[in-house]
Formats: structure tokens, C-alpha cells, sequence
């Protein structure tokens, strides 16, 4: 995984990344993402971006907010959902809203819109959408949020949740328990930003810290250990520092510069996310 350096992250543009990719991941199934939408930009020969035709075309269409729509909610209703109005009202009878940032509400009208609307001042034209252009997709973007707070809705509850704390860690249940979905999404992240410092603490301690471990305390093989000085091995060992386990206060707030999730993702997958 490539970290881009902060000056040079396009929020705006990793934001619309990541919601495509994710309702085309929801709709075909993760590894069967056709080619040609696997990254939906591309550069012409004037190195300039642009949206792809072919996602353009599928964000004008109802057929993969429909299909998404019907997987998540799974009601006896998904032969019903034909438009963009037939989501919008699926996903309001479960208490979830298609909004703009201002809240207002999205209609079908703005999902169907050609040009596609970008913001009140800009818009794009189908397969047309430079950089400087992709400030946020105003109807297209919430909608994909909403589609996702339903998918967020069915997947996780509270009881989800603390069942799932309780295999790896302890709490209070007077003083801790979440109170509804966002609480309970911090509580769940914090308890595992918790338990990976207190693993990577153990950790160092170990492995940077040998003469107080248990194993060489009772070794007399160790006894070489001894001869070392003092001063050196604080010096050898003073460089090193623990990773950082953030903790959250506000999900929207404190989430956003991602360390906390990375975190949730190399306590679970490992493999996918290292910690350096």
C-alpha cells in the first residue's frame, strides 16, 4: 500500500475512489469488479483527469443503486426497486435520508441529471470531469453514503458489538455500555486501539527490556545480561518508540485521519496492514 504524503492527498478525489469502489464491490462482488471500473479515472493526453464514460453511465443509471439496495435490505420490496426514487424511498422507510453536506434532501431528478451535478456552481458532462472538478459528486456521493449507513445498519448492532468486545477485551457495563450505533462504533474501535497498545506494550517491554521478563529473571544463563551497563542499554533502547493507538472522542471527527481504523485493520487482517 502506497501512503501518499499529506500535501499531495486529494480528499475530494479519495473520497469519490472510495465510494465507487465500494458500490462496485457491493453490486459485483469484490473480486469481480469489472476491469474497466476498477479505477474510475483516467488521464488523457494532457495529463488530465477525468471520470470514465462507463461510470458515468452507471451513476446516471438506477441498475447498480437497485441492486446494492435489494442485497442490503433484503425485503420482499427489491422486485420494486426499478429508479432512483424507489431507493431513495426504500432507504427512508428504514430511517435513512439522501442528503447533501447542507441537508438538503437528493431527489431522482438530481441522480438522473445530465450533465451530472457536482456542486450548485459546477457540473459535468458525461465522461467529462477534470481534477479540479471533483470536489464532491452532490447527488451521487450521499447517495452512495446512504447505501452504506444501510449496509452499516444491517451488518452492526450493539449487541453485535459488545459480543464482540467481550472475546477480546473487559468494560464496565454500568459505566461503558454504548448507547446507540456511533457510540457503540467508538467504544468497539477504542477497545481495540486499547488492546493493540497494550499488546505492542507487552511487546517492547519484552523485547527491549530483557533483564525484567520473567524468562531472564530465572535464567542463570543469562548472566551475561548483568555485565552490560546500565546507561548503555537505556541509551540502546531509549530510540525506540511505540506505535500510536489513537483513542476517539467524536466518530466523524476523530476518525478522519484514519490511523485509528488502519489500527481496527491490522488487529483483524494483520496480513493486509502492517503497523510500520
Amino acid at each position: 500500500m502506497d501512503l501518499v504524503p499529506l500535501e499531495m492527498y486529494d480528499s475530494a478525489r479519495a473520497k469519490i475512489a472510495a465510494n465507487l469502489r465500494w458500490l462496485f464491490a457491493k453490486a459485483y462482488g469484490i473480486d469481480h469488479i469489472p476491469e474497466d471500473l476498477r479505477d474510475p479515472f483516467y488521464t488523457d493526453q494532457y495529463e488530465q483527469e477525468h471520470i470514465k464514460p462507463p461510470v458515468i453511465h452507471l451513476l446516471l443509471s438506477c441498475e447498480l443503486y437497485c441492486r446494492v439496495c435489494a442485497l442490503i435490505l433484503k425485503t420482499e420490496q427489491a422486485a420494486s426497486l426499478q429508479s432512483h426514487l424507489s431507493v431513495i424511498q426504500a432507504l427512508s422507510r428504514k430511517g435513512i435520508y439522501v442528503v447533501e453536506s447542507d441537508d438538503t434532501p437528493v431527489t431522482d431528478e438530481d441522480l438522473a441529471c445530465v450533465p451530472i451535478k457536482m456542486r450548485p456552481d459546477k457540473i459535468i458532462h458525461a465522461g467529462l470531469c477534470d481534477r479540479s472538478q471533483t470536489q464532491s459528486l452532490s447527488a451521487h456521493m450521499p447517495m452512495i453514503d446512504a447505501l452504506m449507513m444501510a449496509y452499516t445498519v444491517e451488518m452492526i448492532s450493539i449487541e453485535k458489538v459488545v459480543a464482540s468486545v467481550k472475546r477480546f477485551s473487559t468494560f464496565s457495563a454500568s459505566k461503558e455500555l454504548p448507547f446507540d450505533l456511533e457510540d457503540a462504533m467508538v467504544f468497539w474501535i477504542n477497545k481495540v486501539n486499547m488492546k493493540m497498545r497494550e499488546i505492542a506494550e507487552r511487546e517492547h517491554k519484552v523485547k527491549h527490556h530483557p533483564l525484567e521478563s520473567p524468562s531472564h529473571q530465572k535464567s542463570p544463563s543469562k548472566w551475561y545480561w548483568k555485565l552490560v551497563p546500565v546507561r548503555y542499554r537505556r541509551e540502546h533502547t531509549s530510540g525506540r518508540q511505540l506505535p500510536f493507538f489513537p483513542l476517539l472522542e467524536d466518530l466523524m471527527r476523530d476518525v478522519c485521519d484514519g490511523a485509528a481504523m488502519l489500527t481496527v485493520v491490522n488487529y483483524y487482517c494483520p496480513d493486509l496492514m502492517k503497523l510500520e
